[in-house]
């Protein structure tokens, strides 16, 4: 009798546990306010590119088909892959003047990626000056479609 009282009272408190509902409490508020703008203005660096061969360099990346498509068969990812790659290898911080070449495999297996260009690093970091800005401002100001009106500043003899 003991043993039927007490398993029929942990059912019923099991069951009792089961029918509680959590309850969610929830508060959302929105007032006027006025928002305040915060702004961070960097100084600008300018640097200086030292190029570490004195003739072009050549260098061929081979990529698997599985590699390739890890990359969704993007050809900027590759050409990227491929430069990170070459200055990885070269210990430097950037290929100048790089040309591209991606082709496939004969044997359909992968791809080769061919660079050519000029290994170089970036030295004598500085904050920019006053004649700096002068010629990012007129960097940044610049079209493509301004750039053939832009005349070569000759200056006659009197």
């Amino acid at each position: 009798m003991k043993k039927t009282l007490l398993v029929g009272m942990a059912l019923l408190s099991s069951i009792i546990c089961f029918a509680q509902k959590g309850t969610y409490h929830f508060q959302d508020t929105q007032a006027r306010l006025l928002d305040v703008m915060t702004n961070a203005y960097v100084k600008p660096l300018t640097v200086e590119l030292q190029v570490l061969a004195n003739k072009h360099r050549e260098w061929t990346i081979e990529l698997t088909n599985k590699e390739v498509e890890q990359m969704n068969g993007e050809l900027n990812n590759i050409r990227s892959f491929a430069i990170y790659s070459i200055s990885k290898k070269e210990d430097c911080d950037v290929i100048v003047a790089a040309t591209i070449n991606v082709k496939s495999k004969d044997d359909g297996t992968g791809f080769l990626i061919n660079v050519v260009g000029y290994p170089a690093n970036f030295i004598n970091w500085k904050t920019a000056t006053q004649e700096d800005y002068e010629w990012i401002r007129m960097e940044k100001t610049q079209t493509t479609s301004e750039l053939d009106k832009i005349k070569a500043v000759v200056k006659n003899k009197n």
